[in-house]
């Protein structure tokens, strides 16, 4: 079966405003029906059984079901034109009629995988859920994948035990899953008494002690539910049995925040950090974390030098580079912001807002060379921002390039917009230019230019 068994899970990105999506299953390809699987039939059922197959084939599905309703006529028992009208009407999205032939084909041979599958479609797109769910419970028996699909059908249905015993099933399996992961936590915020998860966490932790994922799952439930001692003390009993885990570092910091507790919360965030376990995006929001509590108290902010230190210039630092960048950048330092910003973008230059802060810091520091670059490139990835136009043309005045500033400003001058602003800017840095040139009545020209603006605002 194809990879395309996650769709469903989108149903539940939407369900708090009430959008159903439809839903694709791919159905595995079986081989239509071929003269030597006909049997015994007559000339006028074959002519009319593959008069079906060529107009299914062209996408004529009317046509197909009146040759093969003509079959039925002349032979009702041969389950497999059931099974061809089914197909037929689900392209149609005749939902009731392909079901009802699907469930005729299902009556001989009730664990068919492939009409199963397309029942299970056809139910889904009528958004009948329980029905799905009977179906995707024996589908399940096939192929694991489709326990996903059945969490999903059971958090549609409020069946959020057995929705969490199923992900419970196939992290076990499969390891843990991020997609799974976000799941388990919408599930749980609809849990309004989580006695019965945190008992059937606490019984998976007794008998796998070193699962470290029921710890965390165990942990996000007594957060949740405002038992933050318990939470905190299940992190410890992860770390204690658990003394190389760095997962556990990953609930440990902020409990060690919130007491204050620095040399230890540091600690955590340097596991978690350099951790090739953890992903990207929980790294991002303990980076964020630590620099909240840094700004409350500055008096920190070695530690943070401390942790910085550590990183290493790979993809998978690159949003904790720009947080740090922003945090800089908001307190005025702009050197250290632009050094976090450039290390961030090597592997992001498709950032408009980042590259555009970027040039502009490169033109306030006087990194002229760097910021003539930058926006020469920023300006093949974004040919109509004239903001990128105007740095090269800044960058090359100060790299004493007059011609070129010129040259790049009057193209850039022209994708200006309802900017007065704007536009002032780039005629004061032509007038600069010809002022360099010698060319005082062009410089004047311009100047001009940028006074009738100034006088309109």
């Amino acid at each position: 079966m194809n990879n395309n068994w996650k769709h469903i899970c989108i149903l539940c990105l939407f369900l708090e405003v009430g959008y159903i999506p439809a839903f694709s299953q791919d159905i595995e390809p079986k081989q239509d029906v071929n003269v030597d699987d006909l049997g015994d039939v007559s000339d006028e059922f074959q002519e009319n059984f593959f008069e079906a197959l060529k107009q299914k084939a062209i996408t004529n599905y009317d046509k197909a079901i009146e040759a093969l309703e003509k079959c039925v006529e002349i032979d009702p028992d041969s389950k497999y034109l059931y099974l061809e009208l089914g197909k037929n009407y689900l392209e149609l999205k005749s939902y009731q009629k392909a079901e009802d032939n699907l469930k005729k084909v299902l009556e001989d041979n009730p664990n068919d995988k492939f009409v199963l599958e397309l029942l299970f479609e056809t139910y889904f797109q009528q958004h009948k859920y329980k029905e799905s769910i009977v179906v995707a419970e024996k589908l399940a028996g096939f192929n694991s994948m489709f326990k996903e699909q059945l969490a999903n059908l059971y958090f549609l249905e409020k069946r959020y035990n057995d929705a969490l015993a199923t992900l419970d099933q196939l992290d076990d399996e499969y390891g843990v899953d991020k997609y799974r992961s976000e799941l388990r936590k919408r599930i749980s915020s609809k849990i309004t008494n989580p006695d019965s998860q945190i008992n059937r966490l606490e019984k998976k932790i007794n008998e796998k002690p070193k699962e470290e994922q029921n710890y965390l799952n165990l942990i996000y439930l007594y957060s949740k539910n405002n038992q933050k001692e318990k939470a905190f003390e299940t992190a410890k009993v992860l770390l204690k049995g658990n003394p190389e885990s760095e997962l556990a570092h990953l609930a440990l910091y902020k409990f060690y925040l919130e007491e204050n507790n620095i040399e230890e919360a540091t600690n955590s965030v340097k596991v978690v950090l350099l951790s090739d376990k953890i992903e990207e995006e929980p790294k991002y929001k303990v980076i964020n974390d630590f620099l909240l509590f840094i700004d409350k108290n500055p008096q920190y902010e070695p530690q943070l030098l401390s942790i910085v230190s550590l990183l290493s210039d790979n993809e998978n630092n690159q949003s904790i580079f720009t947080e740090l960048g922003h945090y800089y950048y908001k307190k005025d330092h702009k050197e250290q912001a632009l050094n976090f910003y450039e290390r961030s973008i090597k592997n992001n230059i498709n950032d408009f807002a980042l590259l555009k802060r970027i040039l502009l810091l490169q033109l306030d520091l006087k990194r002229y060379e760097k910021a003539e670059t930058g926006s020469e490139l920023a300006i093949e990835l974004y040919p109509a921002q004239p903001i990128f136009y105007l740095i090269n043309g800044v960058s090359s005045l100060y790299l004493q390039k007059a011609e070129k500033a010129i040259e790049i400003l009057t193209t850039g001058i022209d994708y200006v917009i309802e900017d007065p602003k704007m536009e002032s800017d780039f005629y004061k840095q032509i007038s600069t230019a010809y002022q360099k040139l010698g060319d005082t009545t062009k410089a004047s020209e311009y100047q001009q230019k940028v006074n009738q603006l100034q006088k309109k605002s």
